[in-house]
């Protein structure tokens, strides 16, 4: 028996229904890939599908397989000819610019037409050659043989510029992000942290709860705009826009100045791989030249055995501790920090005061994150005793949660030191310690399971050292540290969001998250580090320093 897609069809209207419901979800995800705005997506798969159904009611069909996608592209295109406000984005993939492919689809030929000065544009960025040959593989129509021919070089050649070529123009287009594709390719963020302790909302990822508010940021992230401005932009509904941003604009992640508002968070967007090659050689040599410098001096000065140092009485906990805390923290010499924390950030409704950071979701922020893997931290916090420092990472338990910080470490720290000092707990008192992994129980004796130094002559010794050697690596390294800052430009940065970004870029190579985090994987990699034991992960990398 034939298979059914090859049979003469003149169907009965149940065989039609059939047909076209074995067929929906497909046409709905053909029309979905190439339309973002959900409601247009919808309707057209809706018209594709009455259409469908329609016509194989009346007409005899030799190819259903084909018929259908026929009619779907012939709808979609339609759609684009009666809709003029209607454009898209391109995504440039191996066949979508080959014009000389008979079977790429209508829909392809009309967005790269629509994009064609766009690319133009950025072909004008390619080596003489890759512009050469992409010309004509796709606007002349020539075959990949003649063009190896003409140009006198081998077919492999001209395969690996092509290669090249496409590689460049989607990081090109990738830039060229207009503010106007929100309603159509809207953006997401990937990550949102905060540098500040949260208030009783928690995690401020709560403030920017869901696609409406992370495009609405991102649409005045650089430029005031109204209500309208923004909802044109986003081609949704006014009532939707004025609701979320009122919210937006009560808990201070949005500001309004007159009858416009503007971002009051650092939206954090990488646009291409250089950044993470920079990111990447300037942490990677500096901290790893600190960390593995401050290792061998403190092992060969047999610091760790120190009377001074409390806590599990091993050197590798220990310096897990000691060298991470210690690198983070050591005064950087010649770093003007001009503006305060307070100047900087944002007191919140709900008690937090904070400065909020966003990335959005790209292939290069997706490295960002895969560098920084459940990595929080530096974070401290104190009372008259001590001050309880951490990083969180791959490497550790998750210790820092959405409500970290503030009023809801002062029992931690009010126990902790209560602990160290040999006072007598309650049961209760002793348990909660226990499931922090502040302390242990071994043979009925409860032990102190964190990393504790006491003032003295070995912590002014190992601050001294660290500060000596963190100082001479950024000197030996200077110019490598400019061309990374150099990389961080604030200048299309509204006024209130500069400040926080420059606040931040301050602590850059002197207590930001990428410096532990390199540091860490140096120690590692270098086989001075290893990772603890499952049993230790809850205390590994905190430190009290008392007072």
């Amino acid at each position: 028996m034939k298979s059914r897609h090859s049979r003469r069809y003149k169907m009965e209207q149940n065989n039609a229904n059939e047909i076209v419901n074995e067929y929906i979800t497909r046409i709905y995800s053909f029309v979905k890939k190439r339309v973002s705005n959900e409601a247009d997506a919808q309707d057209i798969a809706q018209e594709i599908a009455l259409k469908l159904y329609k016509s194989l009611c009346i007409k005899e069909v030799v190819n259903v397989e084909g018929f259908v996608w026929t009619v779907a592209r012939n709808t979609l295109s339609n759609f684009y000819r009666d809709n003029s406000r209607f454009k898209m984005n391109v995504s440039i993939e191996d066949n979508e610019l080959d014009i000389n492919d008979g079977s790429s689809a209508l829909v392809d030929q009309m967005i790269e037409k629509e994009n064609y000065h766009r690319i133009r544009k950025e072909i004008a960025y390619l080596s003489k050659i890759q512009r050469q040959i992409l010309i004509m593989y796709y606007y002349e129509e020539k075959k990949q043989s003649e063009i190896a021919s003409i140009l006198n070089i081998p077919v492999g050649t001209v395969k690996w510029h092509l290669g090249i070529a496409r590689d460049e123009l989607k990081r090109g287009m990738a830039k060229m992000r207009n503010i106007n594709d929100l309603k159509f390719n809207p953006i997401s963020f990937c990550k949102v942290g905060y540098s500040g302790y949260t208030g009783s909302m928690g995690d401020p990822v709560k403030y920017i709860r869901s696609a409406l508010s992370q495009n609405i940021i991102y649409a005045i992230k650089n430029t005031a705009r109204t209500v309208e401005e923004i909802v044109e932009i986003m081609n949704v509904s006014p009532v939707y826009v004025e609701s979320e941003i009122e919210f937006l604009e009560e808990n201070q992640l949005v500001i309004k100045e007159k009858n416009k508002y503007i971002c009051n968070i650092v939206i954090e967007e990488i646009e291409d791989s250089s950044q993470i090659d920079i990111i990447k050689r300037c942490y990677g040599k500096v901290a790893g030249e600190i960390a593995t410098r401050l290792f061998d001096e403190i092992k060969k000065n047999n610091y760790l055995n120190s009377p001074d140092i409390l806590g599990p009485n091993d050197d590798n906990f220990r310096m897990w501790a000691l060298i991470i805390y210690l690198i983070a923290t050591a005064d950087t010499e010649n770093i003007e920090k001009p503006i305060t924390f307070e100047q900087a950030a944002t007191i919140r409704p709900d008690g937090g005061c904070n400065i909020i950071t966003a990335g959005v979701d790209s292939q290069w922020s997706k490295e960002i994150l895969e560098i920084s893997d459940g990595f929080c931290g530096p974070c401290w916090n104190d009372n008259d005793e001590l001050t309880l420092w951490l990083v969180d990472s791959k490497w550790s338990d998750k210790r820092v949660t959405e409500y970290y910080g503030g009023p809801n470490i002062e029992r931690d720290l009010k126990l902790i030191g209560r602990f160290i000092k040999g006072d007598t707990l309650s049961v209760d008192e002793y348990t909660f310690l226990l499931e922090k992994g502040y302390i242990t129980k071994k043979n009925g004796v409860y032990e102190l399971g964190i990393v504790a130094i006491q003032p003295g002559e070995t912590k002014e010794k190992l601050e001294e050292l660290a500060h000596k050697i963190k100082n001479e690596v950024l000197n030996e390294n200077t110019n490598i540290i400019n061309e990374y800052k150099a990389s961080l430009g604030t200048d299309n940065m509204p006024k209130n969001v500069r400040i926080q970004r420059e606040f931040m870029n301050q602590y850059l190579f002197s207590q930001d998250g990428f410096l532990c985090i390199f540091s860490a994987e140096a120690l590692l990699e270098s086989d001075r580090l290893k990772i603890v034991d499952e049993e230790m992960k809850k205390a590994v990398g905190q430190i009290v320093i008392m007072k």
